[in-house]
């Protein structure tokens, strides 16, 4: 059997183990992006997370190399750019472009999906009479 050929099946084989599929929404916190399961199922202890534009470029990519039962340091939710305890950056979060088809997708023995774009927004603070 060719390594490609073994490969591809082991991973077939790897999510046809996944038992369940959840929707992965983004949310903003304080000013920025988070990602959470929408209805707070499974147990977010993921192992791998991906981050890709609509073109398919990996604008984020963590590992976390091994799965971890709860209770876990790398639970959902996780803040953009931040990387959560017991996880490896792979790629580096690249800034985020408003206007652009994001999706989302997370491994945790179950499997987590989803897509976002977000609008550029004016924030405005005030501060009072300055003098």
């Amino acid at each position: 059997m060719s390594v490609r050929l073994g490969v591809s099946l082991s991973f077939l084989m790897l999510v046809a183990g996944c038992s369940f599929d959840y929707e992965l929404q983004a949310v903003e916190r304080s000013g920025r992006i988070a990602f959470e399961p929408k209805d707070d199922q499974g147990t977010g202890c993921l192992w791998d997370f991906t981050v890709t534009s609509e073109t398919g470029e990996v604008v984020w990519r963590l590992d976390g190399g091994t799965y971890r039962p709860p209770p876990c340091d790398n639970k959902l939710p996780i803040l953009y750019g931040v990387v959560p305890a017991g996880m490896t950056e792979l790629v580096h979060a690249l800034p985020l472009r408003a206007g652009v088809l994001y999706r989302i997708e997370g491994l945790d023995g179950d499997h987590y999906h989803g897509a976002f774009r977000f609008k550029q927004a004016i924030i405005v603070e005030n501060l009072g009479e300055q003098r």
